[in-house]
């Protein structure tokens, strides 16, 4: 009895498949982990470039902005998101004016699709950006993000199953102190 116990011990047949069986599930959610961290990575820098590039776009107009215009810079943020569908994301613009002390909405225009990017940003941060009649452009990308562990893993591990990757730019007009956007023409209704 004692000699086939021993030699049970000494026995070497089958370790790699156990030890195969403990480490493999370990690497593969290593794995597919940092693929859904960098995959999120890249969608996180895209949303912000997008951003930069709508509210830079718009920026860069003299006093006045069409709603037609904004919506062709809106076609150069959906290059930039590519592979992306133009539905699976979701762009807002902001004009804010400073009047006194007072830091008001002016327009409001946004792409359709996608999910919501949530309320208005914030104004009580902007008065310290702004100036008395001087405008700031705020541009918001936004998208649901739905990693490939949450799949299979579920809220148990990470928390939810979809995470919303959003990002904010504010910028100040190029040419001019104020910039409005106007529907379709000049001088007519404002961006709403």
């Amino acid at each position: 009895m004692i000699k086939k116990s021993k030699s049970f011990l000494r026995a070497e047949n089958g370790v790699a498949a156990i030890e195969t069986a403990i480490i493999l599930p370990v690497l593969l959610l290593l794995f597919f982990g940092m693929i859904d961290l960098t995959t999120l990575i890249s969608h996180n820098r895209k949303i912000t470039y997008s951003a930069s590039v709508v509210a830079d776009l718009v920026a860069q107009n003299r006093t006045s902005v069409l709603k037609s215009t904004i919506d062709d810079y809106y076609n150069a943020a959906e290059m930039v998101l590519r592979p992306l569908a133009s539905n699976e994301f979701h762009i807002d613009v902001y004009g804010y004016r400073k009047v006194g002390t007072t830091v008001t909405q002016i327009w409001k225009t946004g792409r359709t699709g996608g999910p919501s990017c949530g309320t208005a940003p914030d104004t009580t941060a902007m008065g310290a950006l702004m100036t008395a009649s001087n405008d700031v452009i705020v541009a918001i990308t936004c998208m649901d993000y739905t990693p490939f562990m949450a799949t299979f893993l579920g809220k148990s591990v990470l928390g939810a199953t979809t995470f919303n990757v959003e990002q904010a730019i504010m910028v100040r007009p190029r040419s001019t102190s104020m910039l409005t956007c106007y529907t379709t023409t000049v001088g007519g209704s404002v961006c709403s």
